[in-house]
C-alpha cells in the first residue's frame, strides 16, 4: 500500500546484499546458513566439518561486518533523508 516503505525494503535488502558479498566467503556462507535458511548448530557443522566454536565466531565476524556495512552504507544514509 505505501510504494515509498517497498522502495525503502528492496533498497534495504540490495544494501544488506552487497554487505554480505563482501564478507569473506566461509563467514557469509554460515551466517546465511543460520540466519536466513535457520539451519540450526550441529547442520551447519556437520556442511561444513567445522566446530561449533568456529561457527559462533564466524558469526559473531559476519553480525560485526554487516553491522558495520549497514551503518556506513544504511542508516546513516536514512539520516541524511531527514
Amino acid at each position: 500500500p505505501n510504494p515509498g516503505a517497498a522502495l525503502d525494503n528492496a533498497a534495504f535488502w540490495k544494501t544488506f546484499h552487497d554487505c554480505a558479498g563482501r564478507l569473506p566467503k566461509n563467514v557469509s556462507r554460515v551466517f546465511l546458513l543460520r540466519e536466513l535458511d535457520d539451519l540450526p548448530t550441529d547442520e551447519i557443522c556437520a556442511l561444513l566439518n567445522i566446530t561449533p566454536n568456529n561457527l559462533w565466531v564466524m558469526l559473531h565476524r559476519a553480525r560485526m561486518a554487516l553491522r558495520r556495512c549497514l551503518e556506513a552504507n544504511w542508516f546513516e544514509r536514512l539520516g541524511e533523508k531527514e
